[in-house]
């Protein structure tokens, strides 16, 4: 009756841990169900050759059932381990050298239990023994053996921690959803306790029997909470649907993960982007380089399509549990349109949207940082201060409008007949200033008077009637002596009230005294 229930169980199980994997398979789209599926497949192995093994009469027979076993055996505890790392901490600190390190012992316990005929370092010995309800295969166990167990203890006991962990720490959904994975974890324990003890004295691997338990325990889970695909799958489709680029480089600059956006920015430098040290995928881009392996954000600028990009890459330190760095996130945005935006506004707010010229403020500033240049490397500079003369006057007969037109094309006469060195203000009204920067007082006069000059030649035709005009302008020159660039621009102030008072169209010059 015994052997009948056992291989009823077993049968079951295997039918139950294949479906398992094919409807993960299906179903899941993150890492963590891949792995999943992965555990369920191995323990399917497992099981399957276990049901064989008990099953068959002839020595050799089970000998080949048992090393069936072990095409899925080794495995499930690291995949299980996996599991719970993927879950409780995320698949972005698993690096592929610690996928390497953890598979090392299965990978072992795989070809040490394939070759054992040769080197008996897994089984001295087989022998085939009796009971009441089974032919069993005694096994007399190799010095890798041991290893295996104790990495198995291993995996199982940390699987367990990390569950607990997460159990104590959550709340509401989740504490009940790490209540049924905690227990899922503990079964496998019954069952190697079990063996240890055998006190039914049956010589049944035990573990075969609670694995099964531990993943429908696990699937209930899935089906009633998909805590699998939220959190995971969350975490990844922002990774790969972020419109920022994005790259993980672990602490010595080995790309680890990144997006679809992060290759359409290497593709500038025709890189194509591969798990390897940034170095090596950076060569003759040295700069980009080091960008990437530093840990401050910062911008950077790239030509590209005919146009200079800007982009803005942050950088996010990842740590674990314990404190320790273990990698960099890099996040990549195009920040060229903002950067443009930012431009326009810093251009709306210096220039006056009359005339085309700086405004008061802006000019004011300049002004000032000029005057600190010259103080500071024994420069020099002249300044002009323009009124246009009875411009109330066009205002009053021929309308506002026209007014608006004057100062337009005033505007327009300044920056035509001035140097790009120069610089030129709207201070109000019709009031201008043009700093000549370099030039000396005689100069100055000089393209003050050409400038007046051309100005009362221009005639400017507004609505089929012409306009001309003439202008008053004051000179002086930066003195050492000025305690503030305010005094110089009274100098000028006060010269070009002195052609006004002069009868206007003329130029006056002031100097210090």
């Amino acid at each position: 009756m015994m052997r009948v229930v056992v291989n009823l169980y077993l049968f079951l199980a295997v039918l139950m841990t294949l479906f398992f994997t094919t409807y993960m398979l299906s179903k899941g789209k993150t890492s963590y169900i891949k792995v999943f599926a992965a555990l369920s497949l191995c323990v399917s192995i497992y099981l399957f050759g276990y049901l064989l093994e008990i099953n068959s009469f002839e020595l050799q027979e089970m000998i080949f059932w048992n090393q069936v076993q072990y095409i899925g055996l080794p495995f499930f505890p690291v995949l299980w381990l996996l599991m719970a790392l993927l879950y409780t901490k995320g698949k972005y600190i698993i690096s592929r050298w610690k996928l390497v390190f953890l598979f090392i012992i299965p990978v072992l316990t795989f070809f040490f239990r394939m070759t054992n005929s040769f080197h008996q370092l897994y089984y001295h010995s087989f022998q085939l023994q009796h009971t009441a309800e089974f032919s069993l295969l005694h096994l007399v166990k190799g010095p890798w053996y041991y290893v295996h167990s104790t990495y198995l203890l291993f995996c199982l006991l940390l699987t367990t921690i990390l569950f607990y962990g997460e159990y104590k720490k959550s709340i509401s959904l989740n504490h009940s959803r790490f209540r049924i994975l905690l227990v899922a974890s503990v079964i496998p324990h019954i069952g190697l306790a079990l063996i240890l003890l055998d006190f039914l004295e049956l010589g049944l691997d035990y573990t075969a029997f609670f694995m099964p338990i531990s993943l429908l325990l696990i699937m209930l889970s899935i089906l009633k909470y998909d805590f699998l695909e939220v959190k995971t799958l969350a975490r990844e489709t922002i990774f790969e649907n972020c419109s920022d680029g994005m790259v993980l480089l672990d602490m010595e600059h080995r790309i680890l993960d990144y997006n679809k956006e992060a290759q359409c920015f290497f593709s500038s430098f025709k890189v194509v982007l591969q798990n390897r040290y940034i170095d090596d995928i950076m060569t003759g881009q040295k700069e980009v380089a080091e960008v990437f392996k530093g840990e401050a954000s910062q911008e950077f600028r790239l030509a590209r399509d005919g146009r200079e990009s800007c982009f803005e890459i942050t950088s996010t330190v990842m740590e674990n549990g314990y404190g320790s760095k273990i990698g960099i996130l890099k996040s990549i945005r195009d920040v060229t349109e903002k950067k443009m935006i930012q431009e326009r506004l810093k251009l709306l707010a210096s220039i006056d949207e009359l005339c085309g010229l700086n405004n008061r403020r802006y000019f004011m500033e300049l002004l000032q940082k000029e005057y600190e240049l010259a103080r500071v490397y024994d420069q020099y500079f002249s300044i002009l201060l323009i009124d246009i003369d009875h411009f109330k006057a066009i205002n009053d007969t021929k309308g506002h409008a026209a007014g608006d037109f004057v100062i337009r094309e005033f505007g327009k006469l300044i920056k035509e007949n001035f140097r790009k060195t120069d610089f030129s203000g709207r201070l109000g009204g019709e009031e201008f200033a043009i700093v000549l920067t370099n030039t000396s007082f005689d100069a100055a006069l000089q393209v003050a008077e050409e400038f007046r000059e051309k100005v009362a030649k221009t005639e400017m035709l507004y609505e089929n009637h012409s306009i001309s005009m003439t202008i008053s302008i004051g000179v002086t020159s930066f003195f050492n002596e000025a305690k503030s660039f305010e005094e110089i621009l009274n100098y000028a102030d006060e010269a070009m009230y002195e052609s006004k008072a002069r009868g206007r169209n003329c130029t006056t010059v002031k100097f210090y005294s």
